[in-house]
């Protein structure tokens, strides 16, 4: 789940967007592209969430879960606590027992301040709460990372797709940091991706090969259609939906 995300944060960690506006949820695109019109098939997806990100707002998030109820009989709400940490120490000059701390109690915060709005469709769909720091206590879990981590070291296309992305994205802040800055933010958005794709292949190894999510994964959609061979074959098995968001 893309980090970095700017936004105007409350104390829950939801991002404020006051007054809530209405938003329809709409597939932008579906990776790989064969499986679009076999989704409501599989029963059950996974949405991933992004801590302290835009497109979680109320009223966005209402509308994910509304496409969401009306395809899948199961969803697991895979709140991305424990990997914020990478970004809050990253952009707020935290230590990583703090940073840590915080994402997790955000994680919580999140969890509980929108249980309302995942109740409002418990009629048609059953959410389940599952936190990223949950699933990196998994043994499968090491297992995925640590190949994971060997993998971008060893093939040269995949190291510079994962990097190309953090460029690209904080490559829109460059005037506000230093070379330094900017190459460490960076690798930390590299070590971002390769905890959160190894938090992936755990839930598609457990069946939930379907990932919903309001934004792109240019990797990873390119580990969907077949690109990086060399990747864990439970991300090169998941279907990647992203959702578009758009006020009614």
């Amino acid at each position: 789940m893309p980090s970095y995300e700017r936004t105007s944060v409350a104390v829950s960690g939801i991002p404020e967007n006051r007054p809530h506006a209405s938003y329809r949820a709409n597939i932008d695109f579906v990776s790989p592209a064969a499986q679009r019109a076999q989704l409501a098939e599989r029963g059950q997806c996974f949405l991933g969430v992004s801590l302290e990100n835009s497109n979680f707002t109320p009223g966005k998030l209402a509308a994910m879960l509304r496409w969401i109820a009306r395809r899948f009989s199961r969803c697991t709400v895979l709140v991305g606590d424990s990997i914020h940490r990478i970004t809050l120490a990253s952009t707020r000059s935290l230590s990583e027992d703090e940073a840590l701390s915080q994402a997790l109690a955000l994680g919580d915060r999140f969890i509980a301040d929108t249980r309302a709005l995942f109740a409002a469709e418990r009629a048609q769909t059953e959410f389940t709460f599952l936190r990223c720091s949950e699933v990196q206590q998994w043994d499968s879990y090491a297992r995925h990372h640590r190949s994971l981590i060997d993998y971008h070291r060893a093939d040269r296309n995949f190291r510079e797709s994962v990097e190309t992305f953090g460029r690209r994205y904080h490559g829109r802040y460059s005037d506000e940091l230093t070379e330094a800055d900017l190459e460490r933010r960076i690798e930390r958005s590299s070590q971002y991706f390769l905890e959160e794709s190894a938090v992936f292949a755990c839930l598609a190894q457990q069946g939930l090969s379907v990932m919903v999510y309001p934004g792109s994964f240019s990797t990873l959609s390119e580990i969907t259609g077949g690109r990086h061979p060399g990747a864990p074959q439970e991300l090169r098995r998941l279907t990647v939906v992203s959702l578009g968001l758009r006020r009614r």
